[in-house]
This record gives C-alpha cells, sequence and structure tokens, in this order.
C-alpha cells in the first residue's frame, strides 16, 4: 500500500473524540508533503545540537489516552525520539520487532545510493532485466498492467530516480512505488543480501530485516520487520551526516530524497518516511527528523493492531492513521518544548 504523505486526524467520526483536543493544540506544526528537493544543508554544528529532558509521565499519560479507543482490538505502540546522542530522550516498546512496512526503505536508500555512489545519475544497471522478466520474484505479484507500468518507469530509471520513486512515490502508481523498492533489493541481492548489507554497514542497524519483496505474501517467507530503535538510529545516522562508509555527497542525495515540504506555520525542515499495511497486522509507521535553528530532532512512531478487530478493514486502517499522528504531533510536541 503507498505510504499516504498527507494523513489528516478526525478522518472519520470514531476517531475524532479522542483526536482533536489534542491535535487542535498542536495545529500547525507538523504537517507532512512532497515537493521539491531539499537545498544542500551544512554539516550540523555543536551549536545547534538540541538536548531535551522530557517529562515522560506526560507523555505517558498522553499516549494512554489516545490508545485508549484501541485497546480493546489490541492496539499497541512503539516511539523513538532523540537527537544526536546514542540515549533517546523518550521509548516505548522500542525494542519490539513490528511489521516496517515502507518505512525500511530508509535503509534500502542508504544501500542502494552506497552502492551507486558514483553513478547515481546514471540507469540503475540490472533494472531492465529485472521488470522485463515477468517471473522474477521482485515483479512476479504484479498483474500484467501493473508490470506494464513498471517496466515504463524503471526500465530506463536513474539511480537517484530509483529512489525517489520508491521513497516518495510521487506522479507514480502504488505498484510502481514499490517496485522501485523492490528492484533496489534485487539488484543488491534480494532480501537476505540486501538484509547482510544493512546489518554489515553498522551493527546498531541489526534490528531491521529485510524477508520478502514489497507486496509479496507476509506470510510465506517471513516479514519486513524492525524495531522503533533501530529503525531511529538508521535516521539518525542520515540526519547527522554519521552514516558508515558513506561520504557526503551520497548522503546529501539521501536527505534530498527523504525532505518533504512543512507548512507555512513550520520552523524548520522535515525529511520524513512513513509506512502503511492494510493486511494482518495492521500497520502505520511514520518516521523522520526535523531539523531547525534549535537542534534536530529525529522520531519514530509505530503503530500496529493483530487485525480489524470491532471495525471494518478500512475503519481499522482510518484509526490507526489518525492514532500514529496524533501520537507524533504529542512526541514532537513535548521534543520541541524541551529543546
Amino acid at each position: 500500500m503507498q505510504d499516504p504523505l498527507f494523513a489528516t486526524v478526525n478522518r472519520n467520526k470514531t476517531a475524532r473524540g479522542y483526536c482533536l483536543v489534542l491535535c487542535v493544540s498542536l495545529l500547525g506544526s507538523f504537517a507532512l508533503g512532497c515537493g521539491p528537493t531539499a537545498p544542500v544543508v551544512e554539516d550540523v554544528s555543536e551549536e545547534v545540537i538540541s538536548t531535551a529532558v522530557m517529562d515522560t509521565a506526560v507523555l505517558d499519560a498522553q499516549l494512554d489516552e489516545l490508545l485508549k479507543a484501541g485497546q480493546e482490538d489490541g492496539m499497541e505502540v512503539s516511539v523513538w525520539v532523540g537527537g544526536r546522542e546514542d540515549d533517546p530522550w523518550y521509548v516505548r516498546n522500542a525494542e519490539v520487532w513490528r511489521p516496517v512496512a515502507s518505512a525500511i526503505k530508509v535503509a534500502y536508500l542508504i544501500e542502494l545510493f552506497d552502492t551507486y555512489a558514483d553513478q547515481l545519475d546514471g540507469v540503475l544497471e540490472g533494472a531492465a532485466a529485472i521488470v522485463t522478466d515477468s517471473t522474477h520474484p521482485a515483479i512476479a505479484h504484479f498483474d500484467d498492467e501493473q508490470q506494464s507500468d513498471i517496466r515504463d518507469h524503471l526500465v530506463n530509471a536513474t539511480v537517484r530516480e530509483v529512489g525517489q520513486m520508491m521513497i516518495r512515490g510521487v506522479g507514480v502508481s502504488n505498484a510502481v512505488y514499490n517496485a522501485a523498492a523492490n528492484v533496489t533489493t534485487a539488484v543488491l541481492g534480494g532480501p537476505a543480501s540486501l538484509t547482510k548489507f544493512i546489518h554489515d554497514r553498522d551493527p546498531a542497524f541489526a534490528g531491521l530485516v529485510s524477508r520478502r519483496y514489497m507486496q509479496a505474501d507476509r506470510v510465506i517467507n517471513g516479514d519486513n520487520e524492525a524495531t522503533a530503535a533501530a529503525l531511529a538510529v538508521v535516521l539518525q545516522r542520515i540526519a547527522f551526516r554519521r552514516v558508515p562508509k558513506t561520504d557526503a555527497d551520497t548522503t546529501q542525495a539521501m536527505w534530498e530524497i527523504l525532505h518533504v515540504p512543512a507548512d507555512a506555520g513550520s520552523t524548520g525542515s522535515h525529511y520524513f518516511k512513513s509506512g502503511s499495511l492494510d493486511s494482518d497486522p495492521l500497520t502505520r509507521i511514520r518516521s523522520g527528523f526535523w531539523e531547525s535553528p534549535t537542534g534536530i530532532v529525529v522520531y519514530v512512531v509505530m503503530v500496529e493492531q493483530p487485525n480489524p478487530g470491532s471495525r471494518t478493514r478500512e475503519e481499522a486502517g482510518l484509526h490507526l492513521a489518525d492514532v500514529s499522528v496524533a501520537v507524533t504531533d504529542a512526541v514532537l510536541a513535548a521534543a520541541r518544548m524541551e529543546q
């Protein structure tokens, strides 16, 4: 499922009651979107590195209130928020493994761009052979019409364009958005090989595992999973330009792909990747980092539910999306107030 970059709170009556009070109080701070590439940003100076001492009891109470309406359906949340230092400012179930959906593509982006660092604007080698083979496991599960669309967009795509499509998905179908990640996985040797690349780059990335191609069955080979803590470290390495074995220009290219425009009332620049799954277990993820004059805030919010429970599948998906937005707003508001 393509990531909803413009998720809104209060989308339906079920979610309105508990989201409205919190989100009105945080209005205008964290709107998300897709847009032009970010300007080149100089390396972070020590003077603007943020620190925070968050009131965890207050934030726990806020999140408990937000999760009340999903408790009967087994809704759970993992949260990680912090800055440059290794110790986070706030965590909640951050070491629990959960389906990671498209949020894992940030780790894929690191491996893709680092592998082809000297040819980001050249055609991705091997992509044409993959997308023109209808039996290749990267695209075999897409129908004929989808495969045609995938070929049209990916057979001659540059490395940078593949990264843009798999992270942002702007101007392409959901099939192309996910196939771009699958081509990335395939040219790097498949899910197991890609997982090894990720783990070898940084031991702190060990909490991410790729087991399947995007949109492929989640049961046959197992799901793509991560802990909030591991996903946060991936984002933290990019945010503070400390990706192991990666040069400054390549990291800047990642920044440009991850950048999304904030609304007129926001302070700072936003770099973002979401993820969503509507099959069981249902999943909504919001992750990224905010850069402002007072420093950088890195965050991961993972909301999971074993099945639709008391709602229809569509209602459950909307409910999880609303909760993920509200929880993200709460943790970011707390982090910003304490900088």
